[in-house]
């Protein structure tokens, strides 16, 4: 079962729901807009109607491909009796991971997976730890701040941010009703992490994060941040110890 933590304890109800998923194309290819469905039923195969929303949406879906070098972080919108749908483009071909975080009224958070390949000439990309823990995207430095991690242990991850001068960013924007957003997963992706602010309020420059690594091994944070109207997600490479 892939792991699921964050600001509240999500566990699977049991009996597991049924989570179906479909593409349309059922072939999908490189750079071609594919759409996704995703139907949930009860146990008995009773259609789920109803889903409350978790930070503005009813549904946060995640697209990784294999090898960590592609992050999608989509919201698919809910038609009715079960069934949520999604378009998306992926940018290269290979093997991706779908990770779908949901609640049902009633319910626990749910976590479902699923796994898609996209056909095309592909290229694998290394997942090396990160040197150094700090990076410039578009006009903005974004650092990374952590002790080093160990397995169990509970630990701060701090995102300190910058404009293009230098200037500690003071005036961030909620993104989906939040000071930011971070999902980690490990290398061989049976470890998934989604975890919010310990400030959901806060403007910045920091914003802290608690969470604990459930294995050894190498894992990719993605830090998500709006200023100015404009998203910034930031990859991040740790080994955890």
């Amino acid at each position: 079962m892939d792991s699921h933590q964050g600001h509240t304890d999500h566990k699977e109800n049991i009996p597991k729901l049924q989570v179906d998923w479909t593409a349309n194309p059922h072939t999908v290819k490189v750079d071609q807009e594919t759409e996704i469905f995703i139907d949930i039923k009860d146990f008995s195969g009773k259609v789920i109607e109803t889903f409350l929303a978790v930070h503005e949406k009813e549904m946060h879906l995640l697209a990784i491909k294999k090898d960590l070098s592609v992050f999608q972080h989509l919201h698919p919108q809910y038609i009715e009796k079960g069934r949520f749908h999604v378009k998306t483009t992926f940018p290269k071909a290979g093997e991706y991971k779908f990770y779908a975080d949901f609640l049902p009224e009633g319910a626990n958070q749910q976590l479902a997976s699923h796994e898609l390949v996209v056909k095309g000439l592909e290229t694998k990309e290394e997942v090396v730890p990160d040197k150094l823990l700090k990076k410039e995207i578009d006009d903005l430095t974004i650092e990374l701040i952590l002790p080093k991690a160990k397995v169990d242990e509970h630990i701060s991850l701090i995102f300190t941010l910058y404009d293009k001068n230098g200037n500690p960013i003071t005036e961030l924007e909620p993104y989906l009703g939040s000071a930011g957003h971070v999902v980690i997963v490990s290398e061989d992706m049976n470890e998934f992490l989604h975890v919010h602010p310990v400030d959901e309020n806060t403007k910045g420059p920091d914003v802290e994060y608690m969470t604990s690594f459930p294995r050894s091994g190498l894992y990719k944070i993605w830090g998500q941040f709006k200023y100015k109207q404009q998203l910034y997600t930031v990859p991040f490479v740790i080994e955890v110890k």
